[in-house]
Formats: structure tokens, C-alpha cells, sequence
């Protein structure tokens, strides 16, 4: 497949399609007003390979009347190349409207694709309620989970020389989703591509909604506004792909997240209601800036109690602490991510008076202490009560498990110098324990017991000595050296034997474990 790669910024691309005025979409050039003898100047440019008007060939120009309109017409090229539409601006980054009123001297950019087979699969990838998206975003991340239900999200490739690829699918409101090559989100196809967002009568179905793995329309998530049966269909074009190096976060190695095409296109019917009923349960979690370091993590000192649609969570967060609540929908035993989020923007107007809020609209804590969160999910209110008295208990934690030679399961552990996590500096609130030999196929957790403690006390719902254990669902672990044990126990199981160090942090309550540097 050939790879145009074109070094000029696409700018500004609005994520609502079709909002751009004729002049926008930021520094495109533009030709100066009318000439002397009061007639306006169109100019249509073949911009085939390249978003400069300098390097483009003018293909005719056109005089009218101040006000008035330019009709469009069908070029031709040769050389196996087929017309594909009139764009706006040289990057084509939105499409030219022959309906609007021309005032003055314009340009108008004709887009030409040569046909060439595309060899790529195209999968639905997303999270949300609906029957497909409900795996979430999750089943990318687990190779044996991808392999099993890829096919599930492939799209099906229609016979013949248009390189077009449908699928059919319930979709649901607030499900998000994207169209990828592959799991890594290469040559991604977002709300960009979309060639239209609203139904017949008005009704919006579709919008675009920011992504952390791109800052265009092009790579935005499609959000889902009205819930139905939908089939999906992509045309590509992939003679004309290329990488946007001014993409956020755009390297050599990750170009292909950056793919674009001006001339691919999303085009989509709404065939009724959603066929495939769910019974879907959802919970809501914290995530933040310290509270997760910006990670998922699914645990109970995270989650949101649900008592009928109203969720409550008690916390104690750090002041200017950054955080919002991201959510997990479940099928029987299938559990995904989420796609509703509880911002600044869900907060009445009494919480703001102990909430800060960014730019993005999450929400920081004013101050250090015992935040008590309520969500009613039939309002889509979020409430939140303060406590700044509250602080975090002194502790002392240990490892427990069966890891270590000559030491007895589970007993020898605890209250034992040996295998007690040491704070890194004062007041820090991080722990850690260097140097830890473990065998394969052993468990181990980290206990908390009140400051000071020696003896276990008696096992209850807040755990040892008031305080817990904390195991694999607590644990943030990249290199998946470790795994829960599975069938609802969740001690952490060293799958592959080594020398470890070992950090809690007893703030967001994560534990990281790393390949000792000294083994």
C-alpha cells in the first residue's frame, strides 16, 4: 500500500462536520477580494498529493456576480484517477458548499483518488451498552480476550474494486466507538469522517467526543445520541492515506494513529430500534491525578456503592487533587469499560463550593479531607458533602502471603521486619519494600494494620485493625508478571518467579510492582 506522508498541519478540524465556515479551519490561503470589475473570482485547483495552493494546478476559474453562487462540475484526470469531491480548504479537511453565497474571491479544492485494493481489516472498537461495544475497550488490551471476540467487531469487506467495508450493529445513547485497522487504533476512522450527524427529521445521532489518542475530528470518537440498529459503512481510499506529523503525541513509531484520508468517508442508516435487549449493570469509579496516577483502577476503595441508581463513594482526597468518575458496564460475567463520565459539568451548584474545576471540566478537590459523593443517575446530578477534620489513619503494612522460602504460609509474615513496606521519605505516604524473592505460582497481598500494631486482631468488613488488605484488584502491573488467583480470589499470584520491589501508595492505594535492579 503506498503511504503519502504530507508535513503541513490540518487545522482546526471541528468536530461537528459541516460547522466550519468558508473561511475556517485556521490559516488555509485564501485569495484577496473582488476585482475591478466587480465580479468575484472562483478558482478550482486539482489538490491531489498535496495541501498547497502553490504546488496545486489551477483546473479553471470562474467570474460571477457578488452574492451569488458556483455550480459544481466533475473533472477528469487520467491516469487511473477518479474525482471524489470539492473541498473547502487545501488541507480538504471539510467539504465545499455550492449552496452557501460567494463575496468575495475564493478558492475551491478537487480531490482525485487512484484505486488501489485495500488488504485491511477494519473492526468497531468502543465501549458502551449496546451488544457488541458492551466487551468496552478492555478487550484490546488482552491479546487471548482479543483473539477470541475479534471477529465479533470485524467489519465485512463488500465484493468488488470500491474498497467499501459494512457492518450492522445496535447502538445505544452514550456508546463510543471508533473504526481501526488494528487494536493499536491504527488507521483510525472517527466522528471526522462522518458525512452527516442527524436523521431526516432533525434528530441528532450522532457527534464527535474527544480522545486522549488524538486531538482532531479525524481520530475523535464517535458519540452515539439517539440508540437504534445502524448500519455502518466505510469507504477508504488507501492510495491517498497519509501521517499527520503535527498529530498530538505523533512518532515515527505510532504514524499509523495519526493516518488520514480526506476522501474516506463514514456513511451510515438507521434500519429501527435496537434489536438485542441488555441487561446491564453499571458502576462508576474514581480516577484522578494522584487518587490513580490516571489509571483504571477497579476496586473497592474506588467504586461507587449502587443502591437503586443512587451511587455514594466517601474519599479522602489531597487538596488540588484532579479527578473524575469513569464507569464499567456488566453483562452477566462480561465486564467492560464505560462510556458515561461524572464531571464538573453533573455538579449542582452547593458542591461547587468545595470543587474546583479545569478546563476540561473535571473537578479538583479545594481542599484535604473527607469527600462523600452521591450520584442519582435518573437526575445525572452529582452531589458532594466535606469533612476537612477527616485525615488519613497512620498505618503500618506489611506482605503476607506464601512467596518465601523458610517462612510459614500466611503466618510468619506479618509483624515481621523482614517483609514491612518502609515510607521512601517523611510524610510522603509511598512504602516500599526492595529485594523480594518470590517463587512462581506463590500469592502474596499487603496488609494495613493501625500504627504500632502487633498482633492481627479480628478479620471484619474494614478489614484487619481497622484498617485492610489489599490485593490484585489494587495493583497496577504493566508487564502482567502477576495475575489474580482467580474464582473470586483475588490474591496476587506470581506467575513468574523472581526478585521484585514492591510500592504502596497509601493515598491512591496502588501497588506497583517492578524487576528488582539489583537481582
Amino acid at each position: 500500500m503506498m503511504k503519502k506522508v504530507q508535513k503541513a498541519l490540518v487545522a482546526a478540524l471541528c468536530l461537528a462536520i459541516g460547522t466550519c465556515a468558508l473561511t475556517a479551519c485556521g490559516g488555509d490561503d485564501k485569495p484577496a477580494g473582488g476585482g475591478n470589475d466587480g465580479k468575484i473570482t472562483v478558482t478550482f485547483y486539482d489538490a491531489t498529493g498535496t495541501n498547497k495552493p502553490s504546488e496545486m494546478t489551477v483546473l479553471k476559474t470562474e467570474k460571477i456576480d457578488k452574492g451569488g453562487t458556483v455550480s459544481s462540475y466533475t473533472p477528469t484526470k487520467g491516469d487511473g484517477y477518479e474525482f471524489v469531491n470539492w473541498f473547502a480548504t487545501p488541507s480538504k479537511s471539510h467539504k465545499f458548499d455550492f449552496s452557501e453565497e460567494i463575496n468575495e474571491n475564493i478558492s475551491i479544492y478537487g480531490g482525485f483518488s487512484k484505486y488501489v485494493a485495500d488488504t485491511r481489516d477494519f473492526y468497531v472498537l468502543g465501549a458502551g451498552t449496546s451488544n457488541v461495544l458492551i466487551d468496552g475497550w478492555e478487550f484490546v488490551k488482552n491479546d487471548e480476550l482479543w483473539e477470541a471476540k475479534k471477529d465479533n467487531h470485524k467489519f465485512t469487506k463488500t465484493a468488488g474494486d470500491k474498497n467499501e467495508y459494512t457492518m450492522t450493529l445496535d447502538l445505544r445513547e452514550n456508546d463510543q466507538f471508533v473504526i481501526a485497522a488494528t487494536k493499536e487504533y491504527h488507521f483510525k476512522h472517527g466522528a471526522g469522517y462522518l458525512t452527516g450527524h442527524t436523521l431526516e427529521n432533525g434528530t441528532e445521532v450522532f457527534a464527535g467526543q474527544g480522545s486522549v489518542y488524538d486531538d482532531t475530528a479525524w481520530g475523535a470518537n464517535i458519540l452515539v445520541k439517539y440508540s437504534g440498529n445502524y448500519t455502518i459503512k466505510l469507504t477508504t481510499h488507501p492510495n491517498e492515506d497519509w501521517f499527520d506529523e503535527n498529530g498530538n503525541n505523533y512518532t515515527e513509531e505510532t504514524k499509523e494513529v495519526y493516518a488520514r484520508n480526506p476522501y474516506d468517508t463514514i456513511e451510515w442508516v438507521r434500519n429501527g430500534d435496537c434489536q438485542h435487549e441488555l441487561d446491564v449493570v453499571t458502576d462508576f469509579y474514581i480516577k484522578g491525578n494522584k487518587i490513580t496516577d490516571w489509571k483504571d483502577m477497579y476496586n473497592n476503595n474506588t467504586k461507587m456503592t449502587n443502591n437503586d441508581g443512587v451511587y455514594t463513594l466517601s474519599v479522602y482526597l489531597q487538596k488540588d487533587d484532579e479527578f473524575m468518575f469513569s464507569s464499567t458496564n456488566t453483562v452477566g460475567e462480561t465486564v467492560g469499560a464505560g462510556s458515561e463520565y461524572l464531571r464538573s459539568t453533573n455538579l449542582d451548584e452547593a458542591s461547587k463550593a468545595y470543587l474546583g474545576e479545569t478546563a476540561g471540566k473535571n473537578m479538583t478537590a479545594k481542599e484535604s479531607g473527607k469527600y462523600t459523593f452521591t450520584y442519582t443517575a435518573k437526575t445525572g446530578v452529582l452531589s458532594v458533602t466535606f469533612d476537612p477534620t477527616a485525615t488519613e489513619p497512620a498505618a503500618d503494612y506489611y506482605i503476607d502471603g506464601t512467596f518465601a522460602e523458610g517462612v510459614e504460609d500466611w503466618n510468619g509474615y506479618c509483624f515481621n521486619a523482614q517483609f514491612k513496606l518502609t515510607e521512601t521519605e517523611a510524610d510522603s505516604g509511598v512504602y516500599e519494600l526492595k529485594n523480594v524473592t518470590m517463587k512462581a505460582d506463590s500469592q502474596f497481598i499487603i496488609q494495613a494494620f493501625k500504627e504500632g500494631s502487633t498482633e492481627r486482631g479480628e478479620w471484619g468488613t474494614e478489614g484487619y485493625n481497622g484498617l485492610g488488605s489489599y490485593n490484585y484488584t489494587y495493583m497496577y502491573d504493566p508487564d502482567k508478571v502477576f495475575q489474580a488467583v482467580g474464582g473470586g480470589n483475588n490474591n496476587v499470584k506470581v506467575k513468574t518467579a523472581g526478585t521484585y520491589d514492591i510500592t504502596f501508595d497509601s493515598y491512591s492505594k496502588m501497588i506497583t510492582v517492578t524487576a528488582s535492579k539489583q537481582a
